[in-house]
């Protein structure tokens, strides 16, 4: 059962790494800066869920923050692959 839970967690883990990826480095990869010029209307800048309101608290820029938010989910992700192998 343990396993199974490490597992999920560790499934959204990494979906929400990609997306912090994605809303990292959007803003810098190569095309229209505009958002409606882009290739699909989804590839336009992200509002977060949880980045947006911890900038806003914290008085951080919001790619920094998604940064530093990408380092504790990589963090996690190895906590809970240490934490899989143990069980």
């Amino acid at each position: 059962m343990l396993r199974t839970v490490i597992a999920v967690v560790q499934l959204v883990l990494s979906f929400y790494g990609f997306w912090l990826v994605w809303r990292v480095l959007l803003p810098e990869l190569p095309g229209p800066r505009n958002p409606d010029d882009r290739i699909a209307p989804f590839a336009g800048y992200f509002i977060d869920p949880l980045v947006q309101p911890l900038a806003k608290r914290s008085h951080v820029h919001p790619r920094l923050l998604s940064g530093l938010l990408l380092i504790a989910v990589a963090a996690g992700q190895v906590g809970l692959d240490r934490l899989s192998a143990a069980v």
